[in-house]
């Protein structure tokens, strides 16, 4: 039986690190990521940030401020500034109600 899930919208940060890019997101204390491109630093975030939010929600933590609860999913929205670019990802999150 497939779980229910619940649509958010979470920022991602993206800058370049040594050797390749690091990723984070401001609203989820600790979530930052890195990967060898920017596509790799944000497929890793974007996992991570589910990871955290189906943890939060299985614990019955509140969900951070600054993550949008979302009704119908969209493409993520890009725009850069001095080599950091900043995302809007929408994730779909497992929880067992």
């Amino acid at each position: 039986m497939k779980k229910p899930t619940i649509g958010f919208k979470v920022d991602v940060i993206l800058e370049p690190d040594e050797g390749g890019f690091h990723a984070y997101c401001p609203a989820l204390k600790g979530l930052h990521v890195a990967g060898e491109s920017k596509e790799e630093a944000l497929r890793n975030a974007r996992e991570a940030a589910i990871a955290y939010l189906e943890s939060l929600i299985k614990h019955g933590d509140p969900i951070p401020v600054g993550i949008t609860k979302i009704n119908k999913l969209r493409r993520a929205t890009r725009s850069a500034k001095h080599n950091i670019s900043h995302y809007t990802e929408d994730l779909k999150v497992a929880c067992a109600i």
